[in-house]
């Protein structure tokens, strides 16, 4: 840990901003948690999205007793294209964000340095920070929920690629002649793994009178009644887990292959299921090391690991953005170093102005 940051800031506030709900994590200077907060995401507009975030942080500081005046800075995972270095969100479509400077409007609206990453990005950089490898390791984080995509820590850097699209293995194809995905392509990772390609899968179970459990759960069925049907040992349901498992295992061989990292960890709402899940994807690596040499080089017992369900992954990315955005400003030249100005136009003033 930079032990110097301590004489740096007091607080520093992580953001995980989600399509349906908004995460928050405030640590001191000694990296304890002090409080969490997670509320719904107003989608109602993209100004309303922007005032549910600033809601978030200020209830956050206030149930800390904590002033807006004392946080050093403020880092956020957003699920979309993000240029970290303007604070500018090229596409969140879950948010119906295009080409917003977010991190200049939270500026102004808080008076605190706002540093603003992709989401799966902004995890990974938090693990790296503080979760599962020391500075200097590399590491991947994939995320596996209503889409898939990795976050990359290539020898202590967060790595975004030429055209910031590096990790997006979502739409690498694992089967030419699969089901048509978004993208255009065919088989992508995300039309046989993802929260919806699962429950896809056990819906076209149920209408093809396969007998199963999940007839009698409530319709349609989800990604949780799932796993939970395969754990009570329900084969259907077992063959998807096994069908998401095999996808997922020769996934994570594509990125051991391409980026050879000292740990791939998978996090993202499905992973919530933990053994149902977890086990058919050890089943496949194990296949593969089975078949292979070159697997079993690469694919090492301790490279694949699962993030503990109440490890707030989104919330420690955005300390881990904050305090990596801070070190990087203060670092700077007094006259390069961003000018932060307060106007009195934004609809939270009263808020804002009495959490000061």
């Amino acid at each position: 840990m930079y032990r110097e940051s301590q004489n740096l800031w007091k607080w520093l506030l992580g953001v995980d901003v989600g399509g349906t709900k908004i995460a928050t994590l405030l640590v001191n200077d000694q990296w304890q948690v002090c409080e969490q907060l997670t509320v719904a995401t107003n989608l109602t507009s993209p100004q309303h999205t922007l005032d549910s975030i600033i809601d978030a942080i200020c209830e956050t500081l206030r149930r800390a007793n904590v002033a807006l005046s004392e946080v050093g800075a403020i880092g956020l995972g957003i699920p979309g294209q993000v240029n970290s270095s303007t604070g500018v969100v090229n596409l969140a479509v879950n948010l119906q964000w295009d080409t917003l400077p977010v991190g200049a409007l939270l500026r102004e609206a808080l008076s605190i340095p706002c540093f603003l990453e992709n989401d799966v990005r902004a995890a990974a950089w938090g693990l790296h920070r503080f979760g599962h490898a020391r500075s200097g390791a590399s590491l991947a984080y994939l995320s596996i929920g209503t889409g898939i995509s990795a976050g990359l820590v290539l020898q202590g850097q967060l790595y975004r690629g030429v055209h910031g699209m590096a990790g997006e293995i979502g739409h690498s194809s694992l089967d030419p002649h699969g089901p048509r995905c978004s993208c255009g392509g065919r088989g992508c990772l995300e039309m046989l793994a993802s929260g919806p390609a699962i429950a896809r899968m056990a819906q076209a179970a149920l209408e093809a009178g396969a007998p199963t459990s999940l007839r009698h759960m409530a319709a349609p069925a989800t990604t949780a009644q799932v796993y939970a049907a395969a754990a009570a040992g329900d084969a259907v349901a077992q063959g998807i887990a096994g069908q998401v498992g095999q996808a997922l295992g020769r996934a994570i061989y594509n990125l051991a292959l391409a980026y050879d990292v000292e740990r791939i960890m998978l996090g993202g709402g499905v992973t919530a299921a933990g053994d149902a899940f977890f086990q058919p994807i050890v089943a496949e690596l194990n296949r593969l090391r089975e078949e292979s040499q070159l697997a079993r080089a690469l694919l090492t017992p301790e490279l694949v690991g699962l993030v503990a369900a109440d490890y707030n992954v989104g919330g420690w990315g955005g300390v881990a953005l904050a305090e990596k955005g801070l070190h990087h400003t203060l670092s700077l030249p007094a006259a390069v170093q961003p000018r932060i100005v307060h106007t009195n136009t934004n609809a939270k003033e009263g808020l804002l102005a009495a959490n000061r």
